[in-house]
């Protein structure tokens, strides 16, 4: 089974087109929640609502590819989009993990086509095999890595100054939206650029990348729920990916089974530095879990 994710208002096109194919047939939908279920052979496609499409063969999800590309809009009024996400930010295990990942308006229509969308939609497997798809498809992409050992200390050193995480999270975005605009500079890519970052909080982020960037030669655009822009959700997939390779790694090189163990071992744990966010664990207000 392949899951796809566009824009709901798209899925009428969608639908049309699909059933211009030879062999594709209209079935009677079976709740409320889908638009359209449509057998292709031996498969079936449905498409529900929310823009989310399940296909559960390869030549459904092959037909599903081509469609998509044909159907999804481009907007062209910018040459480069720039998303930003983090994996890890509220997790006792692992590092936080902060990317960012430059598009073209044809690479955004390719990833959707390739099944990109917010990494909260997608298990583990499929997040590390959507990475090799970004890579292939965008022009370019940085990850900031804060592992727990330098977490522990840097979160220390804000709150001693009357900080907050938002302040080592905004330091990290635009540490990982410095290094793709100065990839895109090098590579001397002209035109308009916009920068699109999950809100958490405006002002400082506004000033952190101020320091890095020329605002006003690009388009900052901080909002909730910025998943939905493609750039977003392939940095959110970059990032998480970033998160679970580096796990797997420590449990190798820790010989610690790190993705079965419970923060109430870890609190007693010996290497629980190398491994664990110490000052989640030492909160009893907050439920963290195993997990990015």
């Amino acid at each position: 089974m392949e899951v796809f994710k566009i824009d709901p208002n798209e899925l009428p096109k969608l639908k049309e087109l699909l059933l211009q194919k030879p062999s594709t047939k209209l079935l009677p939908s079976t709740n409320p929640y889908e638009d359209f279920r449509i057998r292709f052979y031996d498969g079936l496609i449905v498409g529900y609502t929310s823009g989310k499409i399940v296909t559960n063969t390869s030549a459904t999800t092959q037909l599903i590819c081509e469609a998509i590309q044909k159907v999804v809009v481009r907007d062209r009024e910018y040459s480069v989009i720039i998303g930003s996400d983090e994996a890890g930010k509220g997790e006792w295990l692992g590092p936080m993990t902060i990317a960012a990942v430059a598009l073209t308006p044809e690479h955004i229509v390719i990833l959707i086509s390739r099944g990109v969308m917010d990494s909260k939609l997608l298990g583990p497997q499929r997040v590390l095999e959507l990475v090799d798809v970004i890579k292939a498809h965008s022009l370019s992409l940085r990850v900031v890595t804060i592992t727990p050992e330098r977490f522990n200390k840097l979160f220390s050193e804000v709150k001693d100054e009357g900080k907050t995480l938002n302040d080592m999270l905004a330091w990290g975005h635009a540490k990982a939206i410095e290094g793709v605009f100065n990839d895109l500079s090098v590579k001397k890519l002209s035109g308009k650029v916009k920068v699109v970052i999950d809100e958490f909080d405006k002002l400082r982020t506004e000033e952190r990348l101020r320091r890095v960037l020329d605002l006003k030669e690009v388009t900052l655009v901080q909002k909730s729920e910025a998943e939905e822009e493609t750039a977003v959700a392939a940095a959110s997939i970059v990032a998480r990916a970033a998160w679970e390779i580096w796990v797997d790694k420590e449990t190798k090189r820790l010989s610690v089974d790190l993705r079965n163990l419970t923060a109430s071992d870890a609190r007693t744990h010996p290497k629980a530095i190398y491994f664990a966010k110490e000052s989640y664990l030492r909160s009893n207000s907050q439920n963290h879990r195993s997990g990015a």
